[in-house]
């Protein structure tokens, strides 16, 4: 009788300790961590004039440009995928870092794992110059 006993215990004992554990493997995320992307103008130098940034991996993807330099050019970005695309300009030279001005910033729902082609340029008299590609993942 006292080994059933210890049986019956040792049972219980497995059982609670697999419980918690079993809890915390199905606690992964619903989405996988998220991508970012940043490309800057080609004109060198120790400063680019302007940069673009994506941020995909996330239910709404966020698409930012920043004209970093005070040198009456702007900054344009353009952002396209299958199915959709952004194109923003920045011409306030603020700063190195982006201002997080709302006119700068996109947010778009793109496809999961879609690739992103990511283009951006300084502009002067409405033409781009220096302007660099990259791709980007949703």
């Amino acid at each position: 009788m006292r080994s059933t006993g210890m049986i019956r215990a040792k049972h219980v004992m497995t059982t609670l300790a697999a419980v918690p554990a079993a809890f915390l493997l199905t606690m992964a995320p619903a989405h996988a961590a998220g991508h970012s992307t940043v490309v800057y103008t080609s004109e060198g130098g120790s400063t680019y004039g302007g940069k673009a940034l994506f941020w995909g991996g996330y239910d709404w993807e966020a698409f930012e440009v920043c004209d970093t330099k005070s040198d009456g050019m702007a900054a344009r970005a353009y952002w396209s995928w299958k199915g959709g695309s952004v194109t923003l300009i920045d011409a306030n030279g603020s700063t190195a870092f982006c201002d997080k001005d709302p006119q700068h910033i996109a947010r778009k729902n793109v496809p999961e794992n879609a690739y992103v082609d990511i283009k951006v340029c300084r502009v002067k008299g409405g033409k781009d110059r220096d302007c660099t590609t990259s791709v980007g993942r949703a």
